[in-house]
């Protein structure tokens, strides 16, 4: 599951939305400031949306558990070199804690069209299971 935005009314929209959401499912504001950022600033095209995966990627191969998640055929999707953080702060919540938030950009083979996508790894995907204190 994810959450899809084409326009900034549909991103303002979902902001205004999340006070009427318990804290527990509440997005973070570095993602709604992310965004935010890629609606002002970089061009989404015809088919082009960002994509917010609240669900953390479960595996070491993101790649294809993205694209999994997106379902995007019959489109080929391209993964850009750029993958950028996002600024979260942990705020004790299943969204935030013990996660690394991510932003990646894929190209649609046959149009001028980006998809962004927001995620979130893990901490023990990034860097291995944590041995828990007794």
């Amino acid at each position: 599951m994810y959450i899809k935005i084409y326009t900034k009314s549909q991103m303002v929209l979902l902001r205004n939305m999340m006070p009427l959401f318990k804290k527990k499912y509440r997005l973070p504001r570095g993602i709604f400031d992310k965004a935010e950022r890629v609606l002002v600033s970089r061009k989404l095209g015809r088919t082009g949306f960002i994509a917010i995966l609240p669900e953390p990627i479960k595996s070491g191969n993101d790649v294809i558990q993205i694209k999994d998640i997106l379902n995007c055929y019959p489109h080929h999707l391209i993964l850009e070199d750029d993958i950028e953080d996002v600024e979260v702060k942990e705020d004790g919540t299943w969204l935030t804690e013990g996660r690394e938030w991510y932003m990646d950009t894929w190209k649609v083979q046959s149009e001028s069209s980006n998809i962004y996508i927001i995620y979130s790894v893990t901490m023990d995907v990034l860097y291995g299971k944590r041995k828990h204190k007794k």
